[in-house]
């Protein structure tokens, strides 16, 4: 499998920047298609960040819900029932997945000016 780029150094470098005049007064600096560009980077980034952060919050809650029901069918079952502590794991390893898939797609909105 193909290693993926990381992200851009220069959005990197823009959440860990300090102060947000700091950026401004960067972004400021540049020509304003190269502005207009590292705005639209930044703005993919930040989507897929919070993107990220939902679907890791959404996960902690399904499996919650999941090893509860999973307990409480465990209790109610007669017979070798442990499979059930397996599927929060496989719910929780579905949503990551789709989160993961639409944060890289929004990550990837960004069209490069050069083409």
């Amino acid at each position: 499998m193909a290693e993926k780029p990381p992200e851009d150094p220069l959005v990197a470098k823009a959440f860990g920047a300090g102060s947000e005049q700091d950026l401004a007064d960067l972004i400021g600096k540049l020509d304003p298609a190269e502005a207009d560009f590292f705005l639209k980077k930044l703005e993919a980034a930040l989507r897929k960040r919070k993107i990220m952060l939902s679907g890791y919050i959404v996960a902690m809650v399904a499996w919650v819900v999941g090893m509860v029901c999973a307990l409480a069918y465990f209790g109610i079952a007669s017979g070798f029932t442990g499979w059930v502590f397996l599927v929060p794991f496989l719910i929780v390893g579905v949503i990551l997945w789709i989160f993961g898939t639409l944060a890289e797609r929004a990550g990837r909105a960004v069209p490069d000016p050069k083409a």
